[in-house]
């Protein structure tokens, strides 16, 4: 490839449309007109070789190309905007602190190794570590977080947000529940009693708004802030537990329980990690978020 042929203004365009899925919002965001970035989706389409959106009905749909695109384009504009950016993090020199706030799975089963590899690299870091809860987005605005790694339908405008990964729902039953061996469909699932986590987040608010939108709800007879907590009590009773499925699937084994497919659609999980736009540009910051970026993405998160 002529890398002297490539726009890189045409790399924010691509964001914007991949990101607003609309020619029309796309140009807003920019501050373009529509026929201008008309033109440079037509630019885009003949670089990538491929028609990238796509019209279905109402709506404009990526294409696998696309999605690909999508995933690959935020480190590429970060990488871009950090080559352009005056300063260096000096992992020796720095002494400092970062709150961040994430879910009691990433602190059990993602952070360990991490934590203990930049306590040699940074010997000056300091991490204070908070559970995330959904009103947290104000403590990122008001500088009392840094960053967290959590669970969002979409990162606000004004926070800086990079997908880490999504995610299905399963749902966990102990290897001798009475369903263990038969149908689980949508009756004997709100028939049944549930568990639920209240602690780290909405885990399960996209289940509930899915049998919401059937008339239906379920019965929540425990809740507790802790997954282990919830595992322990789901083996021990016939209680359902429903967790995001690398969660179940990476602990199941461990209580002897069994991961059921919901018998119903709910939309996908999003795991994304956050940050406000002051610190876009902290070198630190930035050496962080990578860090914390790739462990969660290297971890059943992203699959």
């Amino acid at each position: 490839m002529d890398l002297s042929r490539i726009n890189l203004n045409l790399l924010c365009v691509l964001h914007q449309l991949l990101e607003k899925r609309s020619v029309s919002a796309a140009a807003q965001a920019l501050s373009l007109t529509q026929p201008a970035l008309s033109r440079s989706l037509a630019q885009l389409r003949e670089q990538f070789d491929d028609p990238l959106l796509v019209r279905v009905g109402n709506q404009m749909h990526l294409t696998p190309r696309a999605e690909e695109l999508q995933r690959q384009l935020p480190p590429v504009l970060q990488n871009l905007e950090a080559f352009f950016t005056p300063g260096h993090f000096n992992a020796e020199q720095f002494n400092g602190r970062f709150n961040i706030a994430i879910t009691d799975y990433i602190a059990e089963h993602i952070l360990p190794p991490i934590v203990g590899n930049l306590s040699e690299e940074v010997p000056g870091l300091r991490l204070h570590f908070r559970l995330w809860e959904p009103g947290m987005l104000a403590d990122l605005r008001e500088g009392r977080l840094d960053m967290a790694a959590c669970v969002l339908d979409e990162a606000p405008d004004d926070i800086h947000g990079r997908e880490a990964g999504q995610d299905h729902y399963v749902c966990l039953m102990r290897r001798d529940h009475p369903l263990a061996s038969a149908t689980l469909d949508t009756q004997a699932y709100i028939d049944s009693g549930h568990i639920s986590i209240s602690g780290g987040g909405d885990k399960n608010r996209a289940v509930d708004d899915a049998l919401h939108l059937q008339g239906l709800h379920r019965s929540i007879r425990v809740s507790v802030p802790f997954i282990q907590a919830a595992l322990a009590f789901t083996a021990r009773s016939d209680l359902l537990l429903t967790l995001p499925a690398h969660m179940a699937n990476s602990l199941a084994s461990r209580f002897d329980l069994e991961p059921r497919p919901l018998p119903f659609k709910v939309e996908p999980l999003r795991y994304y990690l956050l940050w406000h736009r002051r610190q876009q540009h902290d070198p630190a910051h930035r050496f962080l978020r990578q860090r914390l970026f790739d462990a969660v993405y290297d971890s059943p998160f992203s699959h």
